[in-house]
């Protein structure tokens, strides 16, 4: 398989865990065309790279123990990553940035 069909399924995941929308292992795993077993690694691949997934039997479904999404792009370039000097320096400003867990600041889309 090739890599972009893995960020992609790897996205759709994402998206279907953080819906709440996953189902049983077995559901989870038909919607995205797996086995069991293999969609259980790439869970547990996930759980490794820091991905807070958990499984509740209440709601039947995977979802994320905090509030978070996957990294929209996989390549940063050169300046867009603040040190923790140049956040310190934003001031006030800072209601309007988000950071994420890879230290990247992008603009709030709900500001």
């Amino acid at each position: 398989m090739g890599i972009l069909r893995q960020i992609k399924r790897l996205q759709y995941i994402d998206y279907i865990i953080r819906r709440k929308a996953t189902g049983s292992l077995e559901t989870f795993a038909e919607k995205n065309r797996l086995s069991r077993s293999g969609l259980a690694v790439i869970l547990q691949e996930m759980k490794e790279m820091g991905f807070p997934v958990k499984y509740s039997r209440q709601l039947n479904s995977y979802y994320y123990e905090e509030e978070g999404e996957m990294v929209k792009c996989l390549f940063v370039k050169e300046g867009e990553v603040l040190t923790r000097g140049e956040a310190a320096n934003i001031g006030n400003q800072t209601e309007n940035l988000c950071f994420s867990k890879v230290a990247v600041f992008e603009i709030c889309e709900n500001s």
